[in-house]
Formats: structure tokens, sequence, C-alpha cells
């Protein structure tokens, strides 16, 4: 999966109105335990829930009609296909031959975006293991059967993390990405103390990506520089315009500075729109 998916889930995320997303109270009031965590204020969500109630609280979240109302379009335009094109499998390079070529193969070498707004890091090997003490961790979806090939770090905001497992499938040069990943949630605080704002966008973002889940979509990157372009395709081979319209350049990263990344780099405030 291009990392520009995340930058684009992330502005799909970010465009959810509050307002609505708030219903997620009323959305667990058929669950008891829930819906008394829910009871200590709409101002911290998740305030009082235990574990099992967050994975609860996010699960009936994905599930509400109020989402998928809002996510539906914005997922349909994010993967409007564009024409075919020849050779797509083909083209671009082996990005793991890239990497391993270089000292600490594949486990030694990340790819960091450029992108500012939405911070991610890929690890192609699945194993890296960042050192993050006084971070607190929450499984929300299980790990691909089998375990993860690829691990992506992603934030979208100040101190809380998203990581995604995955286990795309190799066409030539292509990564194709298709089902559900793992996905586990790390904070600096608390996911009780969590504001409206957090709660719901990762909420959101977890929305989306169960939304997608039943979408294939491949990847092939292509140098540029000293860095890599992503390009993504469908199987058929028609590209995606919107998500190549939206990606940033990725530039190999060594796999040691991963914990000091995730540490200490805050994304940058999203420019707010022209009216």
């Amino acid at each position: 999966m291009k990392w520009t998916w995340l930058g684009a889930l992330g502005l799909v995320a970010v465009a959810v109105p509050l307002q609505a997303a708030a219903q997620a109270p009323a959305a667990i009031s058929d669950e008891p335990s829930a819906s008394e965590a829910a009871a200590t204020g709409p101002d911290r969500p998740l305030a009082g829930m235990d574990e099992a109630q967050i994975v609860a609280f996010f699960d009936l979240m994905s599930a509400t009609d109020e989402l998928e109302a809002l996510l539906a379009p914005a997922i349909a335009t994010m993967l409007e296909p564009g024409e075919a094109v020849p050779g797509w499998r083909e083209s671009g390079v082996d990005i793991l031959a890239e990497l391993g070529a270089r000292d600490g193969g594949v486990a030694g070498n990340l790819l960091r975006d450029d992108d500012t707004a939405v911070l991610s890091v890929t690890d192609f090997s699945g194993n890296a293991a960042p050192d993050l003490p006084g971070f607190t961790s929450v499984r929300l979806r299980a790990a691909p059967p089998g375990g993860a090939s690829q691990t992506v770090y992603a934030s979208f905001e100040s101190g809380v993390w998203m990581v995604l497992e995955m286990q795309p499938i190799r066409r030539g040069n292509a990564f194709c990405y298709t089902g559900l990943n793992g996905v586990t949630l790390y904070s600096r605080e608390p996911l009780s103390a969590w504001d409206e704002g957090t709660t719901y966008l990762m909420a959101a973002m977890v929305a989306t990506f169960d939304r997608v889940a039943d979408r294939e979509v491949c990847v092939v990157y292509q140098r540029e520089g000293n860095a890599f372009a992503s390009r993504s395709y469908l199987p058929d081979g028609r590209s995606l315009p919107y998500l190549d319209a939206e990606s940033t350049l990725v530039r190999v990263m060594p796999a040691a500075g991963l914990s000091a990344f995730i540490r200490d780099a805050v994304p940058a405030l999203p420019t707010p729109p022209v009216e």
C-alpha cells in the first residue's frame, strides 16, 4: 500500500464532522460496560474504558451509518481509476533489491515519506521493534495470518502513532495490498485521556481502513534522484490519479533511527482551507 494512501485517508478522516462522530456514545449504549464508561463525559469519549471496551468502541464506531455516509464518497473519489498503463508491473524499480543492496539490508533500511502533515515510515522486513518507553499501546486488529511482511508507522497527531501490519503480494515490481491490516495504536498518554478530536480522528482512520479492505491496490516505486516516487494501480493496470497527485517522495532512513523518530517527530499542522 502506497504511503500516499495514509495522507489521502488522513484527509478523509480529518473531514469527518465532529458532531457526526460524536454520536458514538449512543452507538455503544447497548454495550453496558462501554455505555457506563461513555457516561463519564463526551469531552473524553474513552474515559473509564479498559482495553477490551476501547476495542469495542472502535469496532462500533467503524460500523456506524454516520461514518459510512461520510466516508463512502471520499473513498470512491480516492479510488477513481484513470487510464490503463501497459507494462505497469515491470515499471519502476525492485525496491527490495534497492534496500537490500545497502548496508544493513532490507531490515536495516526503511522508507520515510517526505510528507510533514502525515508522518509515515515503512519497514519492508516487518521486523522493526522500536523502543517506546512511556507509550501506551492498544491492538485494534489482529496481524495478518502468518504475520506481517511489511509494517508502517504513521502519525496524524502529535504523540499518537498508528502501526499497520500488512502482507502484500508481489506482482513484478509491484506490491499489491488487500484484506484487513493489523492495527495497533501507540500513544504518549493513555487512550482514556484522549479528547474528542483525537478519538474520532483515529476512529475515522480505522473505519476507512476497514472499508478499503475488500479492494486491491498495487504500488510501484520509481527512482527520483536519491529518493523514490510511488505510483498506484488497480490490479487490471488502471492508474489511480488521485493517489498519485497526493503523493510525496519517500527516502531511505536507517532502521536504527526509528525509535527516536517516533518519539520526537511531530506532524505539521494542516493548512486551513481557503474559504
